[in-house]
């Protein structure tokens, strides 16, 4: 490998070429870390429909003498935390270990001053290099311990149900007389362990509803969401998210599952998600796999994943690093 060269990325005013084989590297990083990620190909649909926002900074390693992408770097600001960001950084396999990452690092130190950013909060799995690399600066602080799962689908059970309740399911759009008990449960995410940390403080209606689907939607996304319904009011006891890529259709990611707080006990984060690995079964039959993302510290919802089936693949840890500590004190 010749020397490296690290730069801003924009994609607006990238080749086509050059933005394929960033979004590459991002998917195949996230794929490491999380076990799913969207395709290339849907990240570079996402990128476009973004319109360079003002939210993201985006960078990139390349190889001075082939041009070839060896790592990427995406700084997302926290919707509710200007100061804060939500950071990613991936180096290709062979790449690693050259010091791609830390050219990059140090190009992202400089920038991302300039972007108001303060604090970054990145996930690493626990064990690997960049664990390390995120433990050597001075002052970061482990925030949450998380557990990569999953769930490998079996030909569906019989129908069960729960007296009182059923099971509605749709595709991409909430129906228009669920959204706003449907609103109401996202905002019950919060209730979850440590998911102040993870998901910005709500207080959605249906207007934010329909900007969430359309962010679930992006790219290639399809958007499940299976719900039992209270029969005696019509509104959303419980629901749990998937999406689906329409271009790698062979597994599924699960994104949150809640039970509204006086309909808690009755078994229905179970049920809707038992419910919710029928419905994919009959819409996509090539779906072998759910990939998913647990706090440790979440033991109810551990629970009802181990009586899913799901296992445990990996750790992850995540991290927060204040940038002035870090511009202090360089890793150690």
């Amino acid at each position: 490998m010749s020397r490296v060269v690290v730069a801003e990325f924009v994609p607006s005013g990238a080749t086509a070429t050059v933005l394929h084989q960033w979004c590459e590297v991002f998917a195949e990083g996230q794929r490491h870390l999380s076990g799913t990620a969207p395709t290339a190909t849907a990240l570079m649909e996402m990128i476009e429909a973004e319109d360079n926002s003002a939210d993201v900074r985006r960078w990139i390693a390349r190889d001075a003498g082939t041009d070839e992408v060896l790592g990427i770097a995406q700084a997302r600001r926290n919707s509710a935390e200007a100061d804060l960001a939500e950071f990613r950084m991936y180096v290709t396999p062979h790449a690693q270990r050259r010091g791609v990452g830390r050219a990059l690092a140090e190009l992202v130190e400089v920038d991302i001053a300039g972007f108001g950013v303060r604090r970054i909060r990145v996930t690493a799995l626990v064990g690997s290099a960049a664990e390390h690399f995120l433990r050597s600066f001075d002052g970061h602080r482990v925030l949450l311990r998380l557990a990569n799962q999953v769930q490998h689908l079996s030909p569906p059970t019989a129908h069960s149900t729960r007296p009182g309740y059923r099971i509605v399911s749709w595709r991409n759009r909430t129906p228009d007389e669920l959204i706003h008990s449907f609103s109401e449960a996202l905002n019950r995410l919060l209730d979850a362990p440590g998911a102040e940390l993870q998901v910005p403080e709500r207080n959605w209606g249906a207007d934010e509803v329909r900007s969430w689907e359309q962010k679930m939607t992006g790219g290639s996304q399809v958007l499940l969401v299976c719900c039992a319904v209270d029969d005696s009011v019509g509104e959303v006891a419980a629901a749990t998210v998937v999406t689906v890529d329409e271009h790698d259709s062979t597994h599924a990611s699960q994104h949150d599952t809640v039970v509204l707080p006086q309909h808690r006990g009755h078994g229905l984060a179970q049920w809707v998600k038992e419910q919710q690995a029928s419905v994919l079964a009959a819409e996509f039959p090539s779906v072998r796999k759910i990939y998913t993302t647990v706090n440790a510290e979440n033991h109810p919802m551990l629970t009802v994943n181990r009586s899913l089936g799901y296992q445990t693949v990996a750790e992850r840890i995540l991290v927060e690093i204040r940038r002035a500590e870090s511009a202090q004190h360089k890793p150690r």
